[in-house]
């Protein structure tokens, strides 16, 4: 079961990409937050995942992201839930490993949709998610509905079968 989520939990803490991806040596002009990279994944269903991500916070404040959750459809279905479980601090002026600890619940009837995920193929998956931050600015939430599995596995370059 720890392969067959692998994939979807990966694909929605990429979500937070949506500022852009890029390495920690950035182009002159540089985004805000960004994922570098997607280092390790580990944990278990039971237990919760800790996913470990390089991220480059290039504003003047720690960002806390105090919240977080999303959910995964396929076809408009829901398929499983993912929650962070604990605040994460990404540090100012730097790119760093951050490790978030997440919490999933997949249906019974999802399980064949889940290999379908392990096996690369992101088609007909989308994902809304909602975080919430805390910064230089009061707590600000990122909503986003319907983000398609497969352009952003695309965008990403992750796990995509040819």
């Amino acid at each position: 079961m720890r392969r067959l989520t692998k994939y979807t939990i990966v694909a929605v803490l990429l979500c937070i990409a949506t500022f852009g991806i890029t390495s920690c040596n950035q182009a002159p002009k540089k985004p805000k937050f960004q994922v570098v990279s997607i280092d390790k994944v580990g944990g278990s269903l039971d237990e919760g995942w800790k996913l470990t991500l390089t991220v480059a916070n290039n504003t003047s404040r720690d960002i806390v992201i105090k919240e977080g959750w999303a959910r995964i459809l396929h076809n408009g279905g829901g398929v499983g839930q993912i929650k962070l479980n604990g605040e994460v601090a990404l540090p100012r002026h730097r790119c760093s490993q951050i490790v978030v600890p997440l919490k999933a619940s997949f249906s019974l009837k999802a399980l064949p949709l889940l290999v379908k995920l392990r096996k690369g193929d992101y088609s007909a998956f989308t994902v809304d998610y909602t975080l919430v931050l805390q910064g230089a600015f009061k707590n600000r939430v990122i909503e986003q509905n319907t983000v398609p599995l497969d352009a952003l596995a695309k965008e990403l370059n992750f796990g995509l079968k040819k």
